[in-house]
């Protein structure tokens, strides 16, 4: 969906778009949505810039960090950003960000990608590790089976050859 900044007095800057399972896609992470992704909220116009705030909710999957079992996190987040057009920072020479610059972001001056805004905002409240439970044993680093499921009778600790040599040093 595009907001176009022209059209914002049409729709009394309101906004709100549902997304199902393939229509937004994540596609270096191992996202999947398994509910529909309803975002709504307000844009508005200050000082030069176009303000874009709302809520943001869905549920999906993700893979555990040490079994690859899929976690279903649900995601309720509000968002605010502003964003200024290109143009406007491209005449300037030097730009001092300041704190309130940190949720800025540049468009084309004409309108705004939805889909990239709910992109962005969903892979930022994404944890960085996700587990299934917190004492998840994880996959043998050997035959690769689900520690959590079965026990094996590999040698768990694998020695990284390269070193090895460091075993004969003496002090």
């Amino acid at each position: 969906m595009r907001i176009e900044v022209e059209k914002l007095d049409e729709s009394a800057g309101r906004f709100a778009q549902s997304y199902e399972g393939e229509q937004i896609s994540f596609d270096e992470v191992e996202l999947t949505l398994i509910a529909p992704l309803e975002i709504h909220g307000r844009v508005r116009r200050k000082n030069g810039a176009v303000e874009l705030s709302g809520q943001l909710h869905t549920k999906l999957t993700v893979p555990c960090a040490r079994c690859l079992k899929r976690v279903e996190l649900p995601i309720d987040l509000e968002f605010a950003e502003r964003f200024v057009a290109a143009v406007d920072w491209r005449n300037e020479e030097q730009h001092e960000l300041r704190e309130e610059d940190l949720d800025l972001a540049v468009f084309d001056g004409e309108g705004i990608e939805l889909d990239d805004l709910v992109r962005e905002e969903i892979l930022l409240a994404v944890p960085g590790q996700v587990l299934c439970r917190e004492d998840c044993m994880g996959l043998c680093p050997v035959c690769r089976i689900d520690r959590n499921e079965v026990t094996c009778e590999c040698e768990s600790k694998v020695a990284d050859e390269r070193w090895e040599k460091l075993k004969d040093l003496r002090f």
